[in-house]
């Protein structure tokens, strides 16, 4: 009989060879599927490595048994869902072995199949020797095939059936570390964590890693690894679980490659929590050197690198990134608070003031975005974030366009993976008209990040500038796929359909951008659509209702300036572009590159506005 525990009412069935939890089958491959039964047959005994080794290899074994056997336990824990410091199903006995003690029903291997494998009855003379000549024949086959082997004659050993050399691990995502402490308060931990590993590989050029964006919509997932490497398009996976006890923190983590769904490496690690900065270069080490990724002097300098940090400010750090990836400004302002708590305990940590500083710069708050970011860069210069952002508030805020690709190449030259820096390149490429340059960044943004709906709709508003509305629509609609509700596809597309003259379909993705709480922006937009389409009394009440939202800080200038240009009043449309340029409006930044203004770039008015912000020539 079966008992509920906390990995779930599990069933072992022997004649399908498969392992269910709830009625759900679980994946486990064929080695610790083997081990699991050969521990679950022995409940309640000691089984020695010698046990376990002399099961499955044999005893004239010659491979690493010592990984293999941590590895196929490491599996039938992660299918278990069993916390190794406090288990229930699977015990370790230091310096021994394991102890199976969880509660599984078993349904045996049917008669009629045993009967096939298990002989009844003592072997009759005559079937004995012809039994022995048999094997005596196979014998022979067999060692001659040794030798084959060993001697590889022919490159014969590649040719043999499943020896297909796996292709070298140029591409790596790690997907989100499983919290075993099945607190909820402590997923910050497990996301933090995930991060500071991708961050930490990110640091390798020769290395392509998926950002965090992308691997955390897979967090709590079942899908099978190598389905997750195709969509990620990746060659391997790190996958592993963490736990925190006290001021312990333990990190079990493998590497598989992929699609092959072979484990290349495996170990758990645990630490003191106040080197978890150290545990963190541990692991990433650990997982270049099984790929060979080739990595130069500098990386492996920043690869080895870390400092000790106090329990609590690293809590309060992982804290800060756990709302930092929420995306949205109300989590960028509670991130924020998390690393001003982190600064006020330990000024000198880089990445608490590199996470401020991005924190700032979501809110629009450049001045304090810059001041952060420099702080960062003076304590670490090797800090990518850092730069990517001091290159944004620059851009943005100082309209220094110079300053800001130096400050982009830089960060992209410190951190090659940080699909941000290479997002926010892309940006200020397309502002400069540099299309083919910007499509080429934002390509590989979406190469490390390419389940992001903001990376995906950015890349169609290029299109978009470059006129090229076909491949415009096509990555909207993909950015849709991955989240229907993503305000900034439904923008941009009804810009593209406005552009093709499609005013109806315009029209319904501006009303889609509003019902998702942009009515401001919206009304804008289908004010300036009114106005193309030839509604001018529809446009002129939005645009009195837009000028009231203006008198109340709601509404900048450059929208009202759009609505006019949609009008044909170009006076009017410079006049509010004036009034945006007093606002220090960082809409300007890519008003050279926006295709509703086009009208107005004859007139010398425009000239003269680009060079008020610094245009380059």
């Amino acid at each position: 009989m079966s008992v509920e525990t906390q990995s779930g009412k599990l069933r072992l069935d022997l004649s399908r060879y498969e392992l269910s939890r709830d009625g759900q089958p679980v994946k486990l491959e064929r080695q610790p599927m083997e081990l699991l039964i050969f521990l679950v047959q022995r409940k309640g005994q000691l089984v020695t490595r010698n046990d376990i080794v002399e099961k499955l290899w044999g005893r004239d074994v010659f491979v690493d048994v010592d990984r293999s056997v941590n590895a196929a336990v490491f599996k039938i824990r992660a299918a278990l869902k069993d916390d190794p410091a406090e288990p229930k199903c699977l015990e370790t006995i230091i310096g021994k072995g394991y102890r199976f003690i969880g509660e599984v029903e078993i349904i045996p291997t049917p008669a009629g199949q045993q009967a096939a494998v298990v002989q009844q009855g003592p072997p009759s003379v005559a079937h004995l020797g012809s039994l022995r000549a048999v094997t005596i024949s196979i014998l022979a086959a067999l060692a001659v095939l040794a030798l084959l082997y060993v001697s590889n004659v022919g490159r014969w050993r590649e040719r043999l059936p499943g020896r297909a050399t796996p292709g070298p691990i140029q591409s790596l995502a790690v997907l989100p570390l499983e919290n075993l402490s099945h607190d909820p308060e402590q997923d910050y931990l497990a996301d933090g964590m995930t991060e500071e590993l991708i961050t930490t590989l990110s640091k390798i050029g020769a290395l392509r890693v998926i950002s965090r964006t992308s691997v955390m919509r897979f967090k709590g997932t079942r899908q099978p690894l190598p389905e997750i490497a195709r969509e990620l398009n990746v060659d391997a996976v790190v996958e592993g679980s963490i736990l925190r006890s006290g001021d312990r923190i333990r990190i079990s983590a493998q590497l598989i490659q992929a699609p092959q769904d072979k484990q290349i490496w495996a170990e758990s690690y645990d630490r003191d929590i106040r080197d978890v900065l150290a545990l963190q270069s541990d692991v990433a080490g650990a997982i270049v050197e099984q790929i060979k990724a080739k990595i130069t002097p500098a990386e492996a300098v920043r690869l080895s690198t870390a400092r000790q940090v106090d329990p609590q400010v690293y809590q309060l750090y992982v804290q800060g990134l756990y709302y930092s990836d929420k995306g949205s400004e109300q989590s960028a302002r509670e991130s924020r608070e998390y690393f001003q708590k982190v600064i006020e305990k330990d000024p000198g940590y880089a990445l608490a003031w590199a996470g401020l500083a991005q924190a700032y710069n979501r809110v629009g708050d450049y001045a304090r975005a810059k001041e952060s970011a420099r702080k960062a860069i003076a304590l670490d210069q090797t800090i990518g974030e850092g730069h990517a952002t001091l290159a944004f508030a620059t851009w943005q805020n100082d309209w220094n366009w110079s300053i800001a690709a130096e400050e982009f190449k830089r960060a992209i030259e410190l951190s090659p993976n940080n699909s941000l820096a290479h997002h926010g390149y892309a940006a200020y490429l397309s502002a400069l008209r540099r299309h083919d340059e910007a499509c080429d960044e934002m390509q590989r943004s979406l190469e490390l990040d390419p389940l992001s709906p903001l990376a995906n709709a950015n890349l169609g508003s290029i299109y978009w500038s470059s006129h090229d509305f076909d491949r415009a629509i096509q990555q909207l609609k993909k950015a849709l796929e991955i989240d229907p509700n993503f305000p900034d596809a439904h923008l941009y597309l009804g810009m593209v359909y406005e552009s093709l003259g499609s005013y109806d379909q315009a029209l319904a993705e501006f009303e889609k951008y509003r019902a998702l709480g942009n009515p401001p922006e919206a009304e804008a937009e289908i004010a300036h659509l009114f106005a193309l389409q030839g509604r001018r009394a529809e446009a002129l009440e939005l645009l009195n209702d837009l000028k009231a939202r203006h008198k109340a800080g709601e509404m900048p200038s450059y929208d009202i300036a759009l609505v006019y240009v949609g009008l044909g009043d170009k006076d009017h449309a410079f006049q509010w572009l004036q009034n945006s340029y007093a606002e220090h409006s960082d809409n300007l930044m890519e008003i050279n590159d926006d295709l509703r203004f086009e009208a107005l770039r004859p007139d010398p008015r425009f000239r003269d506005l680009l060079r008020s912000v610094n245009y380059p020539e």
